[in-house]
């Protein structure tokens, strides 16, 4: 018996034998080649390098280093590690009270493999770590390695370090790569980066338990109504999949009401007032909860067998996310079905995602401009969005990209610019853009496909082994689970979305580097109250004639205003509103007062006229970041006189909710009560959230 079966059979018991290519694959390594395994998610990439490690131990001195991209990932890789008695650790974001230990443990070679982040590698601390000899590589992992790939459908700018890292390597220590999301043009990016010389250990992604159906229903009501029709002809725990945080929300409380058990996981769901992250998992995990519903920040990491179902709440961008998502399901079990629901705003969503995934090089200009004409010590990261238009997400993903590309780097908490001359490679950015276009167009034709739904994505994928799977709706020829919803439970959902979901939550800070009367945070008593808004943006329904009456008409139809009444008339009463007022424009003077004048008649309330338009300043969509926003609404609104009693402020649109916030501290700081605002429609997040 070889020297590897031994150390398999000693871990996990005399009946253990080694998957399809998992022997030769560690061999490879052991031999000091460069090696990149592309194997479906299950199969066991990391007792590659976990039994590669504790060879390598017991011949050398040195540990494994392992890049990985989330937390959740490298806690599941140590529970993995532990199976084989080697002593892990990571160094992340979260565990800064035991740095020091670790550091000790590493001086004291008593470490087998050491995990952190790509983002470490930029860190000051763990250079000094690595130029000091503390971190002795012996073997070197890159985990996810699609995400080195410009072209892979999860690039991440900070694996770019991982390259400049392994060049300074010496030659006699083994880099192994694993991913199980790699087509041929991915795979070839990854050769070219990690070396040409690297080998590959690549077999079937196919992925025998999964059937898998595709369900059109066009608005978010039916989709929810086909959850409670069905959830209950699913067998055991399952995920559902939603491409926007509001979406998770809206389907867990949906759920929720619907009696059906659930949690909600994204990445800021802990800063939301919600159970932590771990408590969350833990419930998902030993199967207490019906359903986890989800963005993708739950994926890799979490190595759970028995996952029955996973549901996809709307189209994925591209074919190779889709796959990786489902492939959570049917890890242990023979049966798992993988249901995708699509509706008329997925493309939306994601072509959002898709422009918005690279920076511009007018926005990257404006940053690096910024910082080289700024003086020591430089610009903070508040400075810059008082300074460039764009949403703070972008500009975080911008600086990040130019840290990368080394066009600036940050020194303590400001941002200062390279000494050298740097311009952007667009060609390549606009390249990108494209194939990710194309590969919308891909998941477009595989929902509307009549062949086999497992062999399309195989293909996609480059499968050798591509074949079909004769378990698919497509294969079987007739559907796995009814497409059918309630006509009940449909009018449930639209009463849902209209009366529960649909509401208007107050700012309770100013922006960043604002302060009010001394206090960035807004006080209670000038803050408005939670208020209502009637649709969303472009929604099947009320959210079409809104964009009618606003772009073509001019006029909101009475149907806006009886649907409008209907849903206010007992909030109205509840909050003692005594009166309404709206919010003006010089563009379109008489769309929204006229609009609010019908509906307080319809409410049997006095509107007045109270708020007006000092200046012709940009539209608030033009703006896009909270500081631009505020100051646009700030100076653009004034009120005209003293008020009393609590008010409607009724808008055509919210998004940013600045021009609720400024109308309702003004409001209140001329005597009126409490403001509650009302939207005929909520444009905020129609193009997806982060």
């Amino acid at each position: 018996m070889g020297e590897l079966l031994q150390e398999l059979k000693a871990a996990y018991g005399e009946d253990a034998r080694f998957r399809d290519g998992q022997e030769e694959a560690i061999q490879g390594v052991l031999d000091g080649k460069r090696t990149l395994v592309v194997q479906k998610t299950g199969w066991g990439k990391s007792l590659v390098y976990f039994m590669a490690t504790k060879i390598l131990r017991k011949r050398t001195q040195g540990l494994t280093l392992i890049i990985s991209p989330l937390l959740a990932l490298m806690n599941n890789q140590i529970t993995s590690a532990y199976k084989l008695g080697l002593q892990v650790e990571t160094i992340n974001s979260e565990n800064a009270d035991d740095w020091e230990r670790i550091t000790e443990k590493l001086k004291n070679n008593q470490v087998d493999a050491l995990i952190i982040s790509p983002e470490r590698l930029a860190n000051d601390g763990f250079k000094q770590m690595l130029s000091d000899g503390i971190v002795q590589i012996r073997l070197f992992v890159v985990d996810e390695a699609h995400c080195i790939s410009d072209w892979g459908h999860d690039f991440r700018p900070d694996y770019r370090r991982i390259v400049d890292i392994i060049r300074m390597l010496p030659s006699n220590i083994p880099v192994l790569a694993t991913t199980a999301t790699a087509n041929d043009r991915v795979i070839k990016d990854i050769k070219s980066q990690l070396g040409e010389d690297i080998e590959i250990s690549r077999g079937s992604l196919m992925r025998e338990s999964l059937e898998i159906q595709t369900i059109k229903l066009k608005t978010k009501e039916e989709r929810l109504a086909w959850l409670t029709d069905h959830m209950g002809e699913l067998p055991g725990t399952g995920l559902v999949y939603c491409l926007t945080v509001s979406d998770c929300q809206m389907v867990h409380k949906w759920l929720q009401e619907n009696g059906i058990s659930s949690r909600c996981y994204y990445a800021d769901v802990e800063k939301d007032g919600e159970e932590s992250k771990e408590t969350i998992v833990s419930l998902f995990m030993e199967n207490q909860i019906k359903v986890l519903v989800a963005t993708v920040a739950f994926g890799m990491g979490f190595d759970k067998p028995d996952i029955s179902f996973v549901i996809h709440f709307q189209k994925p961008g591209n074919l190779v996310a889709y796959y990786q998502q489902i492939g959570r399901a049917g890890r242990g079990i023979n049966r798992a079905l993988a249901i995708l629901l699509r509706g008329e705003e997925d493309d939306q969503i994601n072509r959002y995602f898709i422009d918005s995934a690279f920076p511009t090089e007018d926005l990257m200009a404006d940053i690096v401009n910024a910082v080289r004409e700024q003086p020591d010590p430089g610009l903070k990261m508040s400075d810059l969005e008082k300074i460039v238009n764009m949403k703070h997400a972008r500009i975080k993903a911008c600086v990040k990209y130019l840290m990368v590309e080394g066009a600036i780097y940050k020194e303590g908490s400001c941002y200062r610019p390279a000494p050298r001359q740097w311009k952007p490679d667009m060609e390549k950015s606009n390249k990108i853009t494209e194939i990710r276009k194309k590969e919308l167009r891909e998941m477009n034709d595989f929902a509307g496909s009549r062949e086999c739904y497992m062999k399309y994505i195989a293909d996609i994928l480059d499968d050798p082994a591509s074949r079909e799977c004769g378990r698919c709706a497509n294969c079987l020829g007739h559907s796995l689970i009814s497409e059918d919803i309630e006509q009940a439970t449909l009018t449930d959902a639209q009463k849902f979305i209209r009366q529960d979901f649909n509401v208007i939550l107050p700012r309770k800070q100013w922006p960043m580097g604002v302060k009010v009367n001394d206090y960035n945070k807004i006080q209670e008593e000038w803050r408005c109250q939670t208020g209502r808004v009637l649709s969303n943006y472009g929604d099947a329904g009320w959210g079409r004639l809104v964009i009618k009456g606003k772009y073509r008409d001019n006029y909101f139809d009475d149907q806006l205003v009886e649907a409008s009444a209907e849903l206010l008339r007992d909030f109205a009463e509840e909050n003692e509103i005594q009166w309404v007022t709206s919010v003006p424009s010089l563009r379109r003077p008489e769309l929204v007062p006229g609009f609010a004048r019908r509906l307080a008649d319809r409410l049997g309330l006095t509107y007045l006229d109270v708020i007006e338009k000092v200046c012709d300043a940009k539209c608030q969509k033009e703006l896009n970041t909270n500081f631009f926003q505020y100051q646009n609404a700030d100076q653009s609104f004034g009120v005209k006189q003293p008020l009393e009693g609590n008010v409607l402020l009724v808008d055509d649109m919210v998004d940013s909710k600045w021009t609720f916030t400024v109308c309702g501290y003004k409001l209140r700081r001329k005597g009126s009560g409490k403001v509650f605002p009302f939207a005929l429609a909520n444009s905020a997040g129609r193009n997806g959230d982060e």
